[in-house]
């Protein structure tokens, strides 16, 4: 890119390393960037401009993201959240455009310009959606400062909303019961999706594309390496025990299709990955038959806040597990949340705690098919022996402060009601 008269030049030596020149009353002054990179190599310049009070590269805010997007600087985030904070920039830009013709680089922003833009964007958005906002916007500007020669960061004085998300709600018993119904009306694919995600707590996404080859029929689990968490936890697997109503329908699907290659449910997954939109006006309208508002207005939002979805069946499993006295770890372990307590030796040496979990999940429906093989693990003499054993790891729970009181006496009477 060409620099304006008066704002240095970059040369390349030939072992690859830049070097800045600039004249400065009648002088050449020559420093080595030391370093190999264009991106690092223009930074050098901008800080060794900025004390003579010299100008830096401009950087039109049309073009910002694309030097936001190839500088070395920048975070290693995901696609989709790249892709979310570009649309976040771009939004800025154009409201820059027609409200300050007078900006029309990095550099140039002011408090003022940035205030005006928060003041009409925080109107018609949520506190959640202005701090990602501000979030996104604060980090392109700091990542480009040193080579847009930023002096002031416009965004210095900018304090974040207090929180005011909404979380999705659990559902009834009575409302699950109606979802399912009416998930039953619109089609097998349908219950299925509606089945998967009330007895594993899966996420939409996961539940939709859920392979053959996550599922084990013989040993009767789930193994899955949810979609949210690959990245920030190693893609480290949940195990989730296959309740005995989903467990027939799978293996009433297998009897008609042996081969088990592909996803479980692929008409659902053909559209969660090619007509996303469609996914969720199914959704809606399964909702709106079962008589279930997902939407309410709430007071101080300029929008209707969503309450209850698919990820309401999420919550759902967690809470219909934990009032029946599975310990909080347990319950961790399948649904994915990140502990310290738990850990994957943990989860796979108590298959059969993960097995209560699950089972203590009502059946919603009528069951309409029988399991080929029961769930329920005979109580042999080699497990009543591993009864102290477990009764001892339930001390230390509570003695670690994992359990609560209820969950610990709840939890402990039903080992011992097994004897």
């Amino acid at each position: 890119m060409a620099r304006e008269k008066g704002t240095g030049s970059l040369q390349q030596e030939k072992s690859g390393r830049w070097t800045v020149r600039i004249g400065v009353n009648g002088r050449r002054l020559s420093r080595s960037a030391g370093t190999r990179s264009r991106d690092k190599a223009e930074a050098f310049l901008s800080r060794f401009l900025a004390p003579m009070g010299l100008g830096a590269m401009k950087l039109p805010l049309a073009e910002a993201w694309h030097h936001y997007e190839m500088s070395p600087n920048r975070r290693d985030i995901a696609k989709a959240t790249l892709a979310s904070k570009r649309m976040v920039w771009m939004a800025f830009a154009r409201w820059m455009e027609e409200n300050h013709v007078e900006i029309g680089h990095l550099a140039e922003v002011t408090e003022t310009a940035v205030a005006e833009y928060l003041a009409e964007f925080r109107c018609y958005h949520s506190a959640t959606t202005y701090n990602n906002h501000v979030c996104a916007l604060r980090e392109v500007f700091r990542t480009l400062a040193d080579k847009a020669g930023v002096t002031h960061d416009p965004w210095a004085g900018v304090c974040l909303r207090a929180d005011d998300s909404v979380s999705r709600r659990e559902l009834t018993l009575d409302e699950v019961e109606r979802l399912y119904a009416a998930a039953s009306k619109e089609g097998p694919q349908w219950k299925l999706l509606l089945m998967i995600g009330i007895y594993t707590g899966l996420r939409l996404g996961d539940c939709c594309r859920l392979s053959w080859d996550c599922v084990n029929l013989e040993r009767q689990v789930i193994q899955v390496i949810p979609e949210k968490t690959k990245k920030h936890m190693h893609g480290r697997p949940v195990t989730i025990p296959i309740h005995p109503q989903l467990l027939a329908e799978l293996q009433d699907i297998s009897s008609r299709d042996n081969s088990l290659i592909g996803f479980v449910n692929p008409a659902i997954a053909e559209m969660y990955l090619n007509q996303n939109w469609r996914l969720d006006e199914c959704l809606r309208k399964i909702f709106k038959a079962a008589n279930i508002t997902m939407s309410v207005k709430l007071e101080g939002r300029p929008r209707k806040s969503v309450v209850a979805s698919f990820h309401s069946l999420r919550h759902t499993f967690v809470s219909l597990s934990a009032n029946a006295g599975v310990p909080l770890p347990v319950v961790q372990s399948i649904v994915g949340h990140c502990s310290t307590a738990m850990t994957r030796h943990y989860y796979h040496e108590n298959l059969d705690a993960l097995r209560s979990a699950v089972a203590s999940i009502p059946v919603i429906g009528e069951p309409s098919l029988v399991p080929r093989s029961p769930l329920p693990v005979p109580r042999s003499p080699a497990m009543r022996s591993s009864i102290p054993a477990r009764l001892a790891r339930l001390e230390q729970y509570r003695a670690q402060g994992l359990v609560t009181e209820d969950e610990y006496a709840a939890t402990r009477a039903k080992i011992l009601s097994e004897i």
